[in-house]
């Protein structure tokens, strides 16, 4: 199934804060894993060309900005789109809370 995935919050639809379209409801993407590899397939998938800043996916402001939806995502790079990586739902044990 298609996983549908926006950047927002950014000066243009290629920057800004990821979440992907998951189960239903858009939810930031703090997963183990999200490395070069898995933001070159999303930049693919939105056809914005090559990635050149790959922020921390689990920094605070990325756990504060809505619900988590994937807590693993492994991706070589090479696949076309996202759902082709390996993406494991849920909240990962590393993402940092709210103090």
């Amino acid at each position: 199934a298609a996983v549908p995935a926006r950047l927002w919050g950014g000066r243009s639809r290629c920057a800004g804060h990821l979440e992907l379209l998951f189960a239903g409801t858009w939810g930031s993407v703090c997963a183990e894993g999200w490395d070069p590899a898995g933001a070159r397939v999303l930049c693919r998938q939105l056809g914005c060309g090559r990635p050149r800043l790959i922020p921390v996916p689990c920094s605070p402001a990325a756990a504060r900005a809505s619900p988590v939806v994937l807590r693993q995502v492994q991706c070589t790079g090479q696949e076309p789109t996202l759902e082709h990586c390996l993406l494991e739902p849920g909240h990962p044990s590393s993402c940092p809370t709210d103090r």
